[in-house]
């Protein structure tokens, strides 16, 4: 499967420069944004964590840099994408939030052996059972699940064209959702998982979070952590994400102490 030919910005690209020393990386973080949403928010909440981690967001077409193409992406294409990304050896966590964390699943399959860990945010395990919403959903019934997450303010809903396109990539990553969903039957990780959701989101049950544990032979912790469906921009819950972050890669040496392949 090739990536599909883009004649503007790449899928993945840097969340912050690299360290001035120009050393190579200790390790990768992969961030894959909710429905509707690019990566540059995701920016700040991870600032903090150590220079020797890159840090690459994931943007699909229309939105972002790339808001200027059609929304739509197959799974296929998502994970294809990885190959775009140098340095696949770099030891690599995958964090992703609400609809990211369902493709961050097989992200983190694809990556392989070089894979450390999943932490999924803000979603349900889905393993091929349908969603709240598809989508051939009504206009109204996606618009009311961007208000049960309270992360649209109401003004932009009210501009016909904005809320048009709104509607169009939303309905896009609900494709996209449920194709993920629909492909994780048998799918298992040889890294833990670490799932972190808001106590007053709306839209996630959450007794069914430790369901996260079928997708691993090494274990899966749940932690609750106060606010809502975007808890995870909250300031008082950006440390509990870079220490979970952190402890997915503690052990992890620096490309300088570890002894090269041939």
């Amino acid at each position: 499967m090739r990536v599909r030919p883009t004649a503007g910005p790449p899928w993945w690209s840097p969340l912050r420069p690299r360290a001035e020393s120009g050393s190579a990386p200790r390790a990768r973080l992969l961030v894959v944004p909710h429905s509707g949403g690019g990566p540059n928010r995701y920016l700040r909440l991870f600032g903090g964590l150590a220079d020797d981690v890159e840090i690459w967001g994931l943007t699909l077409p229309g939105r972002e840099r790339r808001r200027t193409e059609p929304p739509g992406a197959t799974l296929d294409e998502v994970l294809a994408s990885l190959d775009t990304i140098p340095r696949p050896e770099v030891p690599t966590l995958i964090l992703g939030h609400s609809l990211g964390a369902t493709v961050g699943l097989h992200l983190a399959q694809a990556v392989g052996e070089h894979c450390v860990g999943l932490i999924a945010s803000g979603q349900e395990p889905r393993d091929g059972a349908a969603g709240r919403l598809s989508e051939h959903s009504s206009d109204e019934d996606v618009l009311r699940l961007l208000e049960l997450g309270g992360d649209m303010p109401s003004m932009f809903l009210a501009d016909t064209e904005w809320r048009t396109a709104l509607l169009d990539t939303l309905r896009a990553d609900l494709r996209l959702g449920s194709e993920s969903a629909e492909r994780s039957r048998g799918v298992r990780l040889d890294v833990p998982i670490t799932v972190l959701c808001g106590r007053e989101d709306l839209l996630i049950d959450a007794a069914a979070l430790a369901g996260w544990g079928a997708y691993s032979t090494a274990g899966c912790e749940v932690h609750l952590v106060p606010g809502g469906h975007f808890a995870l921009f909250d300031d008082i819950n950006g440390p509990r994400y870079v220490e979970a972050v952190e402890r997915h890669f503690s052990g992890v040496p620096h490309p300088l102490g570890q002894s090269t392949r041939g």
